[in-house]
């Protein structure tokens, strides 16, 4: 490809490696529409190695989210765009369901035809399918699958299943092990012998982070599966202040990444008046430490996290959450508030309820990493 100058200066000729260089530092939506220049820049930008060296470039872009509405109703939101508004989003995956989602990339499953499972890039909308090979008879039950993928140190992704043993009606434990599927070697294989677990703990849902899988299962202890080391842990057990029981106390849960941080936090309640803790924990795993306790005021009816965006600058630390009819901007440097969202004029409004839980919320930073 070349450029010809009508200057007197002559002639400036393309390479692939200018081209390169300058479609880097382009967004990622942009470069989806590229692809249509010509064949050349669609071989270009969809080669393997030009995806990663994209996604090294833009590691520090606050993700956006998908959120998910009943059935397989799902919304493209970014809460930190002025004007930030619910954009219908469609998968090319039949009735999916999201089970993970992690620096780009999701994990999903559909059931219709049958059950079968993906990861998909909702930027790019490319997807594989992979199977759950087992060849265990006795750990039959899938208690969690989760996705490992930081494209900072691999350019492929790992994901973890938790399955479970049967048991007993009358046990309140259950045998467990962990396989893990490498999209390097497109194989599983057994990384934890079997342990014990309360039947109550939770394996789904997980945070990577530090490349390792976190379980929030509070009130008892957060577990988490160190990718490198193939061993479970507990993590420091969380000091709450949350209220004593009773009428009108409540307190809500969340574990989060954020720029590359773990993040707990708290929202507890007292006869509507609300409050937040944040806390962060320090990489080595010793202990929490308390960054933000702030009071929020009085919110009628339930409060759900939906995000936290812990940025380089104070400016941007932001916490977005949901009550009945809004979606709401809190940001700590001011304490202050902004409505995003009105959720009044939407079909699917009601009336006091809840249209979104923590749980229908998922991170993806937009990439063109390939699945």
């Amino acid at each position: 490809m070349s450029f010809r100058s009508s200057s007197v200066t002559g002639r400036i000729t393309w390479n692939d490696d200018m081209l390169i260089e300058i479609l880097l530092w382009l967004p990622t939506k942009s470069l989806t529409r590229f692809k249509l220049v010509s064949k050349h820049w669609l071989s270009l930008i969809s080669a393997p190695q030009f995806s990663h060296l994209h996604t090294l470039r833009h590691l520090k872009l606050q993700p956006s989210l998908i959120l998910h509405m009943r059935a397989s109703q799902f919304f493209y939101f970014h809460p930190l765009v002025d004007g930030a508004k619910l954009i219908p989003y469609h998968f090319t995956i039949p009735n999916p369901k999201i089970l993970s989602s992690c620096n780009g990339l999701l994990l999903l499953q559909s059931d219709y035809p049958q059950k079968d499972y993906y990861v998909y890039n909702p930027t790019t909308k490319q997807s594989k399918n992979f199977s759950l090979t087992n060849n265990d008879h006795k750990y039959t039950i899938v208690l969690g699958l989760n996705l490992a993928f930081d494209p900072s140190k691999s350019p492929h992704y790992k994901i973890v299943c938790v399955r479970g043993a049967e048991r007993s009606p009358s046990s309140a434990l259950q045998y467990c092990q962990i396989k893990v599927y490498d999209s390097n070697t497109q194989s599983w294989k057994l990384c934890l012998e079997p342990f014990i677990a309360y039947i109550t703990t939770q394996f789904s849902h997980g945070v990577h982070w530090n490349n390792a899988i976190h379980w929030e299962n509070h009130p008892f202890h957060h577990l988490y599966f160190d990718l490198d080391k193939n061993v479970i842990q507990r993590l420091p057990y969380v000091q709450t202040s949350c209220p004593a029981r009773g009428e009108g106390t409540a307190c809500h849960f969340h574990l989060q990444e954020s720029n590359g941080h773990l993040h707990h936090l708290m929202i507890m309640s007292e006869l509507g008046d609300k409050s937040i803790a944040v806390l962060k924990l320090t990489a080595d795993y010793p202990q929490w430490s308390l960054k933000y306790h702030d009071r929020l005021g009085w919110f009628q009816g339930t409060f759900r996290i939906l995000n936290f965006t812990s940025g380089d600058s104070k400016e941007t630390r932001t916490l977005v959450f949901h009550v009945p009819g809004k979606i709401t901007a809190y940001k700590f440097l001011d304490r202050s508030f902004k409505q995003l969202v009105d959720l009044t004029n939407q079909t699917f409004y009601q009336e006091d309820a809840l249209q979104f839980d923590s749980r229908d919320v998922h991170q993806f930073g937009e990439s063109l990493a390939p699945v």
